[in-house]
């Protein structure tokens, strides 16, 4: 039965754990702002989970600039805040994916491979646990129908 009981237990935790790397990593990709400027500074652009771009400031001096080129630059900054944004995604992804190089994170065969390896290692586990449950029932089987006491169909009142 302790057998049991420790592999119940170290399921248990082995998946608390993973479930908590999980959750750090959701929270990070949700607080992570992604920051980018142009026009030497004049013009800076914040990009975030939620809502994409969500600030894009103008120091007034940037609006001296043409039509063409204040599309330029306004385009400028807010790219470089989405690819900032990216990075640090990619950076946050890479940890749970166990992932050596941050660029693969974004890498969909990466990603699957490391998918692939976590489903092989979750059903690992529950072959483990399925055996050992079967195991137990085995047992138990095996102790109910060598009991003589009280309650058993056989036994004298």
């Amino acid at each position: 039965m302790a057998d049991f009981s420790e592999g119940v237990g170290r399921y248990q935790r082995d998946m608390e754990q993973q479930m908590g790397e999980y959750t750090k990593i959701q929270d990070a990709i949700k607080e992570a702002v992604g920051r980018g400027e142009a026009a030497e500074g004049k013009i800076t652009a914040e990009y975030r989970t939620e809502g994409g771009l969500t600030r894009l400031d103008f120091d007034p001096r940037a609006l001296r600039l043409s039509s063409e080129e204040l599309s330029y630059e306004i385009r400028t900054a807010v790219n470089a805040a989405a690819e900032d944004f990216q990075a640090k995604v990619r950076e946050a992804s890479s940890a749970l994916f166990k992932f050596d190089n941050a660029e693969k994170a974004l890498d969909p065969s990466a990603a699957l491979a490391s998918l692939d390896k976590m489903a092989n290692g979750f059903a690992t586990q529950m072959r483990d646990l399925a055996r050992e449950l079967g195991l137990q029932q085995q047992r138990a089987k095996e102790a109910m129908d060598n009991y003589t006491g009280p309650g058993h169909p056989g036994a004298q009142p």
